[in-house]
């Protein structure tokens, strides 16, 4: 089967993708990817060199085991747009504490970053350390909330934090608090961890793990009917929510349009980032069958990653169409875009 013609006319990055939906049905994907550059100033730029297609996703460490840097770039569609901050929470000197906020159109969320700090022996039990004054600490969830805890001797005793496996601060039902044990660095404000065996809401802004919750309740019933009835196709009971991995509160019920105001705090030497989304028109996509017959696709815009780091901007856009029969129905793809902003 010889590949399809890429026509892409657009300076972004561009993959087809051959998946199956939730019925089984052969369908392609086009992904766009955007890569844009934003100064201190608010000033949106093009580029020079554009972030490839990540579908394999990339991890802060070992995936599995640490959390996730870019999400892997395969599903077909998201029925919203996720939102992504990735950095670090920034002071200009040595701070104990830095609010860290992040705004896109009226998507907002605020982390209360605190420095390290341990649980320490008390008379009426362990007490938070003074924290430890800091300049840089990164956006990551495993400076959140969570983590596992392995300290029964049972193995089936071990116990996570179905919403952040891989954070800080967790002790099971059977678990036992050690001294010296960390508390997490990012929290709500309104909801901090106040004792060695609390709960509080993991809190950050990047992506969720595949089998996070509540994220992995949108998979479905992998059981053995599905196995028996099913497989290798979705279950009837998936939701296309699924798709959406930004952290909580940080996906749109819709998509965004891509002209949106941005805000970010506590993450860059200002203190305060703001710009406003290019209002890039979705590009267009044009997939040529072999039969003749050409499917005109516009895509949504279904992906914001922030990288105040490097004050770069990502944007992805993906539409699909079901074929008739595989990919060997493609004969070419066409990508077209609009209302661009400048090049660097």
């Amino acid at each position: 089967m010889g590949h399809p013609e890429i026509d892409n006319r657009t300076p972004f990055a561009v993959a087809p993708l051959f998946v199956a939906d939730e019925q089984g049905r052969p369908i392609v994907s086009t992904l766009v990817k955007a890569t844009l550059e934003v100064d201190a100033g608010g000033k949106v730029r093009i580029a020079v060199q554009q972030e490839e297609p990540c579908l394999a996703g990339a991890y802060y460490g070992e995936p599995g085991k640490n959390s996730v840097r870019r999400e892997p770039e395969v599903a077909f569609c998201k029925p919203g747009t996720d939102c992504v901050l990735q950095g670090h929470a920034v002071s200009s000197r040595p701070a104990t504490q830095v609010d860290v906020g992040f705004r896109v159109g009226s998507l907002t969320k605020i982390a209360r970053c605190t420095g390290d700090r341990v649980w320490e022996p008390g008379l009426l039990g362990a007490r938070s350390s003074a924290p430890i004054p800091f300049e840089r600490i990164p956006l990551v969830y495993e400076r959140a909330f969570g983590g596992w805890d392995r300290t029964p001797e049972k193995e089936e005793h071990h116990q996570y934090e179905p919403r952040n496996p891989c954070g800080v601060g967790f002790v099971g039902k059977k678990g036992r608090p050690l001294p010296g044990a960390p508390l997490p660095n990012l929290e709500d404000p309104r909801d901090p961890l106040t004792s060695q065996t609390g709960r509080c809401e993991p809190v950050c802004f990047g992506f969720t793990g595949h089998h996070w919750q509540p994220r992995a309740k949108f998979a479905g019933t992998f059981d053995a009917a599905w196995e028996k009835e099913r497989a290798p196709r979705l279950p009837k009971d998936f939701d296309r929510r699924f798709f959406l991995a930004a952290s909580p509160g940080l996906s749109s019920p819709a998509h965004l349009r891509g002209d949106e105001a941005v805000v970010v705090i506590g993450c860059t030497k200002e203190g305060r980032w703001e710009f406003q989304l290019p209002g890039i028109a979705p590009p267009r996509c044009e997939v040529a069958l072999r039969s003749g017959r050409t499917e005109h696709l516009q895509t949504a815009f279904d992906t914001l990653i922030v990288d105040a780091d490097a004050r770069q901007v990502v944007l992805m856009w993906r539409a699909f169409v079901v074929l008739p029969q595989g990919p060997h129905d493609v004969r070419a793809i066409r990508i077209t875009a609009e209302r661009l902003p400048e090049r660097a």
